[in-house]
C-alpha cells in the first residue's frame, strides 16, 4: 500500500498542471484505497465514502491514468444539488498577533512569511517568487515608509503590494546583523540580491510547506487552524474598512473581476451600513 501511494505521488508530480497542494490532497484522498479490491463496484463505494468530493474525483481520474485503466472503469456521477459553501472565518487582530508572535519564536523566516502574506494579501503562489530585490527598498530606506513589493504569482502575472514599515524593519535589522549594511557597498549588494527570501536548506519552500507552516502554527498558538487564503481575505476586508475603494482592492489582490474580489470580503450588512453612516456624517 505504501509503495502504491509513493508511486502514485511520483506519477502526479510529473503532471505539470498539478501544484504541490493538489498532489498532497489527492494522495491524502487515496491514502486508504485498496488496489487489491479494484472493481467498478469498489470504486463507486470508495468515491461515495469520500462524499464524491472534487479532490477524490480528481485523484481517481489521476489513478485511472496512472494504472492505465481509463477504458475499463467509469467515474460515479457527480453530486447534484447546491454545493455547500466553505465558511468564511474572520481573524481578529489578537489572533493574528498571537500566531505571528508564535511563529517568530520558532523561526524568523516563518514569522516574516506570515506577516508578508498578510500585509500583501498574498496567495501562496506569490510567496515563492519573493526575492530580496523584489522590494523597492528606496521607500523604506530613504522615505521611511511602507515598502512596495513586486510579486509574480497566478498566471505568471506581476503586481505590486505594500509591506508595512514594521515588517520591513524586521527584515532589515535581521540582515544587518548578518551583514555590514552600514557599508554602502554591502548595502547595494543586499538590496540588489536575487536571493529568494523563503528557503529551507537552500531550496525554495513549496506551496504545501507554506500552507503547513501556517496551519500548524495557528493550531498551536490559538487552538484553531488558519488557512493562508483567510489571511488574504482578512487583509482585504481590513483595507476595505479603512476606506480603500473596491476597484483598487481588485488590483491589489490581482483579480480580473470585481465579483471575485467581493467573495474575499467578510463585511456583513451591519458593517456596511455603519461605514456608509460614518462617511455621510463626516460630510455633514
Amino acid at each position: 500500500m505504501v509503495e502504491f501511494i509513493g508511486e502514485f505521488i511520483d506519477f502526479m508530480a510529473n503532471i505539470k498542471l498539478l501544484g504541490d497542494i493538489t498532489i498532497y490532497r489527492y494522495s491524502l484522498a487515496m491514502r486508504d484505497f485498496d488496489i487489491n479490491q479494484l472493481s467498478q463496484e469498489y470504486i463507486n463505494r470508495y468515491v461515495q465514502s469520500k462524499r464524491n468530493s472534487p479532490h477524490i474525483r480528481g485523484a481517481m481520474l489521476c489513478f485511472f491514468e496512472f494504472a492505465g485503466v481509463k477504458k475499463e472503469f467509469d467515474m460515479p456521477p457527480k453530486a447534484t444539488g447546491r454545493k455547500e459553501k466553505r465558511v468564511k472565518r474572520e481573524i481578529s487582530k489578537e489572533e493574528h498577533d498571537d500566531v505571528s508572535k508564535y511563529l517568530y519564536s520558532q523561526s524568523f523566516r516563518d514569522g516574516l512569511m506570515f506577516n508578508i502574506i498578510y500585509d500583501g494579501a498574498l496567495r501562496i503562489s506569490d510567496v515563492k517568487s519573493i526575492k530580496i530585490n523584489s522590494f523597492l527598498w528606496n521607500d523604506f530606506l530613504v522615505n521611511g515608509k511602507s515598502c512596495k513589493l513586486v510579486v509574480r504569482g497566478k498566471g505568471k502575472k506581476s503586481r505590486t503590494v505594500l509591506i508595512g514599515y514594521e515588517t520591513m524593519e524586521k527584515i532589515f535589522n535581521h540582515y544587518a546583523k548578518k551583514m555590514d549594511l552600514g557599508d554602502e557597498t554591502q548595502l547595494k549588494m543586499f538590496i540588489n540580491s536575487p536571493t529568494n527570501l523563503f528557503r529551507k536548506e537552500g531550496v525554495i519552500l513549496t506551496e504545501w510547506q507554506i500552507w503547513s507552516i501556517i496551519h500548524t502554527a495557528s493550531l498551536k498558538a490559538i487552538g484553531r487552524d488558519i488557512r493562508p487564503h483567510e489571511l488574504r481575505s482578512a487583509r482585504a476586508t481590513e483595507l476595505l474598512e479603512v476606506g480603500i475603494p473596491i476597484h483598487h482592492l481588485k488590483t491589489y489582490l490581482g483579480h480580473t473581476s470585481i465579483g471575485t474580489t467581493e467573495i474575499y470580503l467578510h463585511q456583513d450588512d451591519k458593517k456596511s451600513i455603519d461605514n456608509i453612516q460614518n462617511v455621510l456624517e463626516e460630510k455633514q
